[in-house]
């Protein structure tokens, strides 16, 4: 059975699977030498499949990687030293020549290909630049072909790396192959503060792990009480104050400000087949379910108490704003006779 190895070319580029040939021993962490649509490349061995995986975001069409030829060798090693040097001395004079020409592009990152054959030039910039100026000039520097890539500040942190929050590297540079849309909405059930400052990652966009637990939390939806809702213990009715769903602990607060801390196993609930609405109470061992009444005294059926639309509040007069148009109050107008009819309100 042929097995495949998981490759990252780069640090920007996707996971590609390839098949692994028969004389490699290689496994997680190795390093291999790939040839690639675009030419010699080094890649990192992210792990090794029985058969062929279907989830790591792999683009469809042609394979990019041909062939895996061999694993690194120390020659190849020393190799990668020395392009790591020329990057860095090819990175200093790129920026000279952006300075030069006056572009509004920030320089990221250079990057050769294993056999020099390319070189990949990362930059960050708010609005489209024309760089046809600079090609030319770089071209004629490095004397090899040169590639411009715009990225996104979410893809600027991927490749630069950061420690996050959490205290650890971010998760960009670590797994992550693909970013997924993250949203507010997934906060909301989280029960997170909705503070932009917390919400953010160091990229300035709202952080990843909040997809990642996204689905965690999601299971929980519909099962439990929210915040502030009222439950039932024994006798008495208390308010949800806080849930936590990784120890799976409540915290409710009675009237007289008690607290109290119970299992999410203890906790449950039933649809009022009258209203419609979820009644929810602190299940005791050994007690049949309590009188659940009391949570429906202050709560009328779904349509008996509609709310006034805003266009006829807007229409309702005010109290306290009403003008009083009779001529007694009102100096500036003169004494006539006015038609009850039109003015019943």
């Amino acid at each position: 059975m042929n097995s495949y190895l998981a490759l990252r070319l780069r640090k920007l580029a996707v996971i590609y699977s390839v098949a692994k040939p028969e004389n490699l021993e290689a496994d997680a962490t190795n390093e291999v030498v790939v040839t690639t649509q675009h030419g010699c490349e080094i890649a990192r061995v992210m792990r090794v499949y029985s058969k062929k995986p279907e989830d790591i975001g792999e683009p469809e069409g042609e394979p990019f990687v041909l062939s895996v030829d061999r694993l690194l060798t120390e020659d190849d090693r020393e190799k990668k030293r020395e392009i790591a040097q020329r990057e860095r001395e090819a990175f200093l004079k790129s920026r000279e020549k952006i300075e030069f020409h006056k572009l509004p592009m920030k320089l990221l990152k250079a990057e050769y290909l294993f056999d020099y054959s390319r070189l990949i030039l990362y930059f960050k910039s708010d609005n489209k630049v024309d760089f046809r100026e600079l090609l030319k000039s770089l071209a004629g520097l490095f004397k090899t072909r040169i590639e411009l890539r715009q990225i996104g500040v979410r893809d600027e942190t991927k490749l630069l790396g950061g420690i996050g929050c959490c205290g650890k590297e971010v998760c960009c540079a670590q797994f992550m192959n693909v970013f997924y849309p993250v949203s507010t909405k997934m906060a909301k059930e989280q029960n997170l503060s909705l503070n932009p400052a917390k919400l953010s990652g160091i990229c300035g966009r709202l952080l990843c792990c909040l997809g990642h637990e996204h689905e965690y939390y999601a299971s929980f939806h519909g099962k439990y009480p929210k915040i502030a809702a009222e439950v039932v213990i024994g006798e008495e009715t208390a308010r949800v104050m806080d849930i936590n769903y990784i120890t799976k602990k409540i915290t409710i607060s009675f009237a007289d400000r008690r607290k109290a801390i119970f299992s999410l196993d203890d906790i449950k609930g039933r649809r009022d087949s009258t209203t419609g609405r979820n009644l929810w109470w602190v299940h005791q061992e050994g007690q049949p379910e309590p009188d659940l009444s009391v949570l429906l005294k202050n709560l009328n059926p779904p349509g008996t108490g509609k709310k006034k639309k805003k266009s006829e509040e807007n229409e309702a007069p005010k109290k306290g704003n009403k003008r009083n148009r009779s001529p007694e109050n009102n100096p500036d107008v003169d004494d006539c006779d006015f038609d009850e009819s039109s003015d019943s309100d």
